[in-house]
This record gives structure tokens, sequence and C-alpha cells, in this order.
């Protein structure tokens, strides 16, 4: 990443979290370039089936051909009820009427695509990174890779992008109509304050009032707001959906330098702790944190029976193994 100066930034962790603040005279491009855009859109046709496939077909056999729970106009008879003032006549049953005296309506299923939703977290922890790349345009690269996949398996796709404020994209069929979610996904992140908040628990909430069963939902994150409590939601919408985690992960937050002192963050008390990397008992200390938080966000995703998958953000996914690795 040209300009990053990894040695002078402040680090912070919390909970713990590592995040770095670049100069904010820096202009900011787009995530994604157009020929990065195009580049994936190719790779997205190649596609052979993954595991995520799988998973879909066995879950779901009647995928592009399951029923809607809305009862509307459509092809597959759902119940005859009384007529109600506002029906349309053109679905009574007359047969019925000569037979009873009384009005009933034929009502039908209507037939939907499968909807596949996409949800990008871009919020303040995501915009770090110590080499190669940020983690959000790792976030985004995935995103949009299993956008285009989906609209070439022909599902109707939503989209819901968490920045400092939540912003949903209904579902749309056609490709233009995924526009304004392309452009967002794409769109620069230059570094946001950093506050807590719980809108990844909130959207997971949201997704489960609002989706009728047989969604696919991927969820692209680093996860630092996971709490215990989640767990819940995670497990109520694996039930209904099949429900992908990708869980981007910086070298950093995997394994410290060796050398430098930085300045941690310690989220208790708000209060600045130097970090002496040279010094290998401090290292190995804040080492075995940074490896328990991991281990607990896989551990919580695991066992809510997401799809769950860590991708560190300096994998080059702009090839070939994109195939095998979403």
């Amino acid at each position: 990443m040209p300009g990053f100066n990894w040695q002078t930034a402040i680090q912070r962790l919390r909970t713990p979290t590592l995040l770095a603040r670049l100069s904010s005279s820096k202009q900011y491009p787009d995530l994604i370039s157009t020929h990065e855009l195009n580049r994936l859109r190719q790779l997205a046709a190649q596609a052979i089936p993954t595991s995520l496939d799988l998973n879909l077909e066995v879950h779901h056999k009647m995928l592009g051909e399951q029923l809607s729970p809305f009862a509307k106009n459509g092809f597959e008879f759902a119940e005859t009820r009384l007529y109600q003032h506002g029906d349309n006549v053109r679905f009574i049953n007359w047969r019925r009427y000569a037979n009873t005296g009384q009005l009933f309506i034929n009502r039908f299923h209507e037939e939907r695509r499968p909807q596949c939703w996409i949800l990008i977290d871009r919020r303040a922890s995501m915009r770090f990174g110590t080499r190669v790349r940020l983690k959000v345009t790792q976030a985004a690269t995935l995103a949009l890779f299993h956008l285009f996949k989906a609209q070439r398996q022909q599902f109707d796709i939503g989209g819901i992008v968490l920045n400092e404020q939540s912003h949903w994209y209904e579902v749309k069929s056609s490709s233009t109509s995924f526009q304004p979610l392309i452009q967002h996904i794409c769109s620069a992140c230059p570094p946001l304050p950093d506050r807590a908040d719980d809108q990844l628990a909130q959207n997971l909430r949201l997704l489960k009032t609002r989706l009728a069963p047989g969604c696919l939902i991927i969820v692209i994150s680093d996860f630092i707001d996971l709490k215990h409590a989640d767990l819940n939601i995670l497990n109520a919408l694996s039930s209904q959906h099949t429900v992908s985690t990708l869980h981007i992960v910086d070298p950093i937050e995997k394994t410290l330098p060796t050398k430098g002192q930085f300045q941690i963050l310690n989220a208790e008390d708000d209060s600045l702790i130097q970090l002496n990397c040279s010094n290998s008992n401090s290292r190995e200390h804040y080492q075995n944190i940074l490896q328990t938080r991991l281990d607990n966000i896989e551990q919580q995703l695991t066992q809510s029976k997401t799809l769950y998958q860590q991708v560190d953000s300096t994998t080059e996914l702009l090839s070939t193994t994109l195939n095998t690795t979403s």
C-alpha cells in the first residue's frame, strides 16, 4: 500500500482490534478499478463449483423454482377461501359457487427466483492494512465476485453496506439495477473515527425478520464486534438460509512484528499502552490476546453452522485461485 508508514502509524487494540490512521491529505482512489471489475466478471463467469454451491444444491433442490410464501397471482394453486371485498373477480371459483351459493376465491403462489444477499463491512476497523491492501479492499473483491457469480446463477440480489450508517439495497433482478450497489462497494474508504456500534448484529436481525426461508446470505467482515449473544441470531439465520461468513484478517492480527514500538489503546479505560515488539515477553503476551480473539471468532461462526472461511487480506484473489477460495 504506497505511502503507508507502518512505523509511525498509531495502532489500536480493541477487544483487541488493531486500527491504522493514514494521512488526511491523501487522495483516496476507488477500492476496485474498472480493469479489476472486468476481471472479476470474467472470473465469475469461469468459476467452478465450490463447497458453497454444493451446499446450496443439497439444501435447495428447487433452487430457481422455489415458491414464494406470499400467496399472489401465479401458476401454482395455493388455496380456496371465501371471497372478500376487493378480491379480483377473475379468480372466483364459480363451480363452488354453484354448489354452495357462496363466493370463493382461488389463490396461487407467486413464483420467485432465489435471493442472494451480500453484507459487506466497510467500517473503521476494516479500513486498515499493514501490507499490500486494506482489509476492506479484500472484502470488496470478494463481495463483487460473489455478486457477479450470483447474477450468473440467476439470483435476485440485494445488499447491505455498513459504513458510519447502514445502507440497504433492495433485491433487484436486472444487471443495471445492481450498479448503485456495485459503485458503493467500489467507492473509496478514507479513514473513519473509531466508534463502537452494533450495526452488524442489528442488520443480521433485520435479515432474519425480512427474508423468506431459502436465501443465500454472504457476510464479509472482520467481525470485531461479534458477541456471544449474536450466536442466537446466526443460528436462526443458518437454520433457514445458507449463510457464508468470510472473515477478513490482516497479517499483523495473526503475527506481530519482531521489532518496533507501537501505541495500543486499552479499550477498558482508553489509556495508551506502549508495546515494544522487540521485547519478546510483551510481544508474546499481546500475540496470545490477538490469537485468542481470532480463535473465538472462528469458534462462534462455526458453532452457528455458517460456512466459515478466514481470508488473509494479502492473498491475491484476482487470479484463477479465486475459484477455489470462495
